[in-house]
């Protein structure tokens, strides 16, 4: 009871930050740089839900100053869905840009594909929800829009497939 209380403050609290920032872009317009993290099971892929966002996407993050972008995506993937990975194991995918209201996002895309399912856990303060799902199911949500830019270029690259080395889940 008392953590369920706790977990809607902290949605609270994360909408209202998450709002503030929205605002402050109207009037800075800025580039904003982040990690996005495709985890693919057999050829299901992991996607997220926010708490303080309408549209789903994959776990991602910003990155930190001084972080290289594989560490920002190891990190980004553990906090959010408590999978834990060595950045060796991650593949780089490539950068996609996506446009939102008042800003531009430039996505770092890492992607690898488990052999086993790792196991997924949320917060339920700022990701409330994570399943695989087939790409025919990913495409009919209302996605963030810098991973629509990458889903349709994968889409359309015949010779891009999910990360080709596998690994075991690593908890």
């Amino acid at each position: 009871m008392i953590k369920s209380i706790f977990n809607g403050i902290a949605q609270i609290i994360y909408k209202l930050a998450y709002r503030c920032i929205l605002t402050l872009w109207i009037f800075t317009r800025p580039t904003v740089y982040g990690v996005y993290i495709a985890v693919w099971h057999q050829e299901k892929l992991l996607v997220i839900k926010n708490s303080y966002r309408k549209r789903f996407t994959l776990p991602c993050g910003r990155i930190k100053r001084g972080e290289d972008k594989a560490e920002a995506a190891v990190r980004e993937l553990y906090e959010e869905v408590n999978i834990k990975l060595e950045k060796e194991q991650l593949t780089f995918v490539g950068e996609y840009k996506g446009q939102f209201k008042h800003a531009t996002d430039i996505g770092t895309f890492f992607e690898i594909t488990m052999t086993e399912m790792p196991p997924v856990q949320v917060d339920n303060r700022e990701v409330i929800w994570a399943r695989f799902l087939p790409l025919h199911q990913v495409n009919d949500l209302p996605l963030n829009p810098t991973l629509e830019t990458w889903l349709k270029h994968r889409l359309t690259d015949s010779e891009q497939q999910p990360q080709k080395r596998n690994h075991e889940s690593t908890k």
